[in-house]
């Protein structure tokens, strides 16, 4: 009569613990799955920054040569900016890449009103510019208000 109970005590303290092993076996697997996928996004935004790089390149080599305009290098620019941040994990390289994007747009603004001046560019691509210039100014502004935030 003692083997029985004895099996069957076996067999129900396996029954128990099985599931906690699966589950924890589960719990290992999602946590696998997180990290690969945290993996991946990480080489992707590299990829992305370094193919904005290249685009960014190029299109500066085109407006020199007269075969691109100042807004594709204005886009090309803040897309760069946009990727760039995605990757900014210190809201002080974040500021720092804002405080960059000002200064490169003030350029192009610049540069905008001399087009205007020689007539080989157009008042309204001048204020596009000088409005992600000043979008750029706010998002600066905002961060550094965060950073005096968390300082405190």
């Amino acid at each position: 009569m003692r083997m029985p109970a004895l099996i069957l005590a076996v067999v129900a303290a396996t029954l128990q613990l099985a599931p906690a092993g699966a589950q924890a076996a589960e719990n290992v697997s999602r946590q696998q799955q997180i990290q690969a996928s945290a993996k991946k996004v990480k080489e992707l935004q590299q990829e992305r920054i370094a193919a904005l790089k290249d685009a960014l390149e190029i299109f500066s080599g085109l407006f020199r040569s007269g075969r691109a305009g100042l807004d594709e290098i204005v886009d090309a620019h803040q897309q760069l900016l946009e990727a760039e941040l995605e990757v900014a994990e210190k809201q002080s390289d974040r500021i720092a890449l804002y405080k960059n994007m000002v200064d490169m747009l003030k350029g192009y603004e610049q540069a905008a009103a001399e087009h205007v001046l020689n007539a080989r560019g157009n008042r309204g691509s001048a204020l596009m510019i000088k409005a992600r210039r000043l979008e750029a100014e706010i998002r600066l502004e905002r961060a550094k208000g965060k950073q005096a935030e968390v300082s405190k």
